[in-house]
């Protein structure tokens, strides 16, 4: 008894040795389809199932169906073994259970047992499902046929189904799928089936009929809205008609579409009439309330190919073989939402009015140019050029005659006078960029004040020069807006210059200066000589009163809305009119009195 409680004590500690010495490894003889992993820690047995995958997605499985020989190649189905889960398996063998069991199979184990562990893998059973139907066509004679219907030069044409011999699908996966698991790759016999085909010659008839139906006819569409409308010849119809048979639902039917393209091509060659134009956006101001309103652009619109075929169904539906032509947005307007409210109009931020009186030839030219610059957008680093805007002012454009200031002298008469008083509107578009803080790049005063400007902050105009040129020094575009009475002119800017005030300010007058001339010259209509006096020469007579002159400067004080100030200076020095005398002699011989030349304009 001693004896053989010491033996049981012996084979005890051999078997705590055993575990202790192999900790870590495959316990016993394990193998996974035929590959011996026993003995092995987890990396080598990891090892050792990664060596068999490559094998085995390197043999392929011979498969034979109805006498035809095919290659399975298990890369085609994703074949892939589940290494780490098999070694997890395998070291679970001998170590499950309790102390009793684990000393069980260390037992069994002596006795010479060993373990088996099932491959585990996984494959896409879809594509092995394609496989088998590309075999069934390309290794049975006499497949099943399930009927056709198509169109071929604007005819029905159709074929009726036949039975034939096909494989039996799910016995061919199962028997598949056993022989991937198969290391030896033995080969594998599918098993074939009869086959009916999937619809009957009443199917193909009534596929026939309809198809019939469909190209039967034109087709009208057309949009009331937009006021278009085209007609779809039947051969276009037929051209873009496909029949499939759809297999994919429990009972096979024959479905009907259009193929975009023909219908596409169909409409786009009927060109541009059947488009829109685009509308651009539109910025409104009310030069009233100074309320800005952006109204959105509106894209071309064209029509909608990819609805063009539902559209043909509903019509054919219809029963009246008419219906709706469908559209779509188009290319945008060239002046889009986006771009007007990118602008960055957001108010008023100069203005300026100025007054005179009514019904004169020179009311006419201001209001010309008024409307000329009305609506002028100037983008942010960009020039307000006002000859540029309006051009050259002519009796063609409607301008009329009247006075105008030349070399110190009121002119009514020439073609130096078209356009006159046009310089009121100057002055006043010089004062609404003033107060709005742009930068001022060329303007010129009056040689002679006028009591309606205010003095030394006005501006006259001429073709090509004197000129009025300021620029958009701010971040934003401007708009220049016009206004006008009988009796006055208005200048508007609206834009954002971030909040600027602007104040301005005149010094006293200074540089005094006397009147200039007089210009004396000869006038033979004024008649002034005697009767019987031959050479007598008259008096000068005054035409025009000489004016003086004198300098002040004008200050422009900008408050920043970080509270920071700059302020700004122009000097001008009005030079007043010229004094001009006329006098008259009788006869050529007589010497002129002597007069003071003419000074340059």
């Amino acid at each position: 008894m001693f004896v053989a409680a010491s033996a049981l004590a012996l084979i005890g500690l051999v078997f705590g040795i055993d575990r202790l010495t192999n900790a870590g490894e495959v316990l016993g003889d394990v193998e996974v389809a035929g590959v011996d992993i026993g003995g092995l820690d987890e990396r080598a047995a990891l090892a050792r199932l990664a060596e068999l995958e490559f094998d085995l997605l390197d043999a392929p499985i011979q498969v034979e169906v109805a006498g035809h020989v095919f290659a399975l190649d298990p890369t085609d189905v994703a074949f892939d073994i589940h290494e780490r889960a098999l070694v997890e398996v395998a070291m679970q063998n001998g170590r499950s259970g309790n102390v009793a069991n684990q000393f069980g199979w260390w037992l069994g184990r002596i006795g010479g047992g060993r373990a088996d562990v099932d491959l585990a893998f996984e494959f896409d059973e879809e594509a092995l499902t394609e496989i088998i139907s590309e075999w069934e066509v390309g290794g049975i004679a006499q497949p099943a046929y399930t009927g056709e219907v198509w169109i071929e030069d604007g005819n029905v044409v159709y074929s009726y189904p036949a039975a034939g011999t096909g494989i039996e699908t799910e016995t061919a996966l199962a028997l598949l799928t056993e022989a991937l698991a198969d290391p030896v790759r033995r080969p594998v016999v599918l098993p074939t089936r009869y086959l009916e085909p999937s619809i009957t010659d009443s199917d193909v008839d009534d596929a026939v009929e309809q198809a019939r139906t469909i190209i039967g006819g034109d087709v009208t569409l057309a949009n009331d809205e937009l006021g278009t409308s085209i007609v779809i010849p039947r051969g276009v119809i037929a051209d873009a008609l496909e029949v499939v048979l759809d297999e994919t639902v429990e009972d096979p039917v024959f479905g009907f579409s259009f193929r975009r393209e023909p219908l596409r091509d169909y409409v786009a060659a009927l060109g541009p009439s059947l488009e829109t134009e685009p509308v651009d956006a539109e910025i409104l101001i009310d030069v009233e309330t100074d309320e800005i309103t952006i109204v959105p652009s509106i894209p071309a619109r064209e029509p909608d190919p990819t609805q063009l075929g539902p559209a043909v169904w509903e019509a054919i539906e219809s029963g009246s073989r008419s219906g709706l032509l469908p559209y779509r947005e188009g290319r945008e307007a060239e002046f889009s939402t986006a771009q007007a409210e990118a602008l960055g109009i957001k108010g008023l931020i100069g203005e300026f009015t100025t007054f005179h009186a009514c019904c004169a030839n020179r009311v006419v030219n201001i209001q010309l140019i008024a409307d000329a610059v009305d609506g002028t957008i100037v983008l942010p680093g960009e020039e307000f050029n006002l000859n540029e805007i309006v051009g050259k002012r002519t009796t063609e454009k409607g301008y009329l005659c009247a006075g105008a200031i030349v070399g110190g002298e009121l002119v009514e008469i020439g073609e130096v006078c078209i356009g006159g008083g046009s310089s009121q509107f100057t002055t006043t578009m010089y004062n609404a960029a003033f107060f709005a803080g742009l930068e001022d790049v060329v303007h010129t005063p009056h040689s002679i004040w006028f009591s309606r400007y205010p003095e030394g902050r006005e501006a006259t105009l001429g073709w090509q020069n004197p000129n009025l040129i300021f620029r958009n020094n701010t971040e934003h575009a401007i708009v220049v807006r016009t206004s006008y009475t009988g009796t006055s002119i208005t200048a508007k800017i609206y834009g954002d210059n971030g909040g600027l005030i602007v104040e301005a300010g005149l010094s006293d007058r200074y540089n005094y200066t006397g009147i200039r001339g007089p210009i004396v010259r000869r006038n033979l209509k004024l008649n002034l000589t005697k009767p019987g006096e031959g050479c007598e020469k008259t008096n000068p007579i005054t035409v025009q009163n000489g004016t003086g002159g004198w300098s002040v400067d004008v200050y422009r004080y900008i408050t920043y809305p970080d509270g920071t100030e700059t302020t700004e200076t122009w000097s001008w020095h009005y030079t007043g009119y010229y004094k001009i005398q006329e006098y008259n002699d009788k006869d050529e011989d007589c010497t002129p009195p002597k007069v003071d030349e003419e000074p340059e304009p």
